[in-house]
């Protein structure tokens, strides 16, 4: 009995050593390894140099990641393009709509006529590339979210 416990311990110790995610290092990461990492998960890479990305999922929505200088943050981001009937109440509701979602900040940037979506991933102690997915799963989603909240049509689609 004591060696089928011992076995069965070694097994598990084992198995989720080979499980185990990467803790990834801000000084140790490039936007490379990055684009590669996400489009092994079906993510098609759209641009990239060596401070940003841009990438889309398979729905053909798109979000930018740009790396902070001092290498802290990636920033989750997109413009959403305004019509340009779109009332400033209505733009302002949107606004409000986005901001009470939780994860994603917007704010309206008047010189493009859209509104900004945001989201810092921090990675400054560190970050396994399967948050950074799940961090760009989640941008998706509430992005869609948003869309789905749009009952004045403020969005150009």
């Amino acid at each position: 009995m004591k060696k089928l416990i011992f076995t069965l311990l070694v097994f598990c110790l084992f198995a989720g050593s080979i499980s185990a995610q990467t803790l990834v290092m801000p000084t140790a990461f490039k936007i490379s390894k990055i684009a590669d990492n996400l489009s092994k998960k079906g993510y098609k890479i759209l641009e990239q140099d060596e401070t940003y990305l841009k990438l889309s999922n398979d729905e053909d929505a798109s979000l930018f990641i740009d790396i902070s200088e001092d290498k802290k943050s990636l920033l989750l981001n997109i413009n959403i393009m305004l019509k340009k009937d779109a009332s400033k109440a209505s733009i302002d509701a949107m606004v409000e709509k986005i901001n009470n979602l939780g994860m994603i900040k917007g704010t309206y940037n008047k010189e493009k006529d859209a509104i900004f979506f945001q989201y810092n991933f921090w990675t400054s102690h560190g970050f396994t590339y399967e948050s950074l997915q799940d961090a760009v799963a989640e941008f998706f989603l509430y992005q869609g979210d948003t869309f789905g909240m749009d009952e004045e049509k403020v969005f150009v689609y």
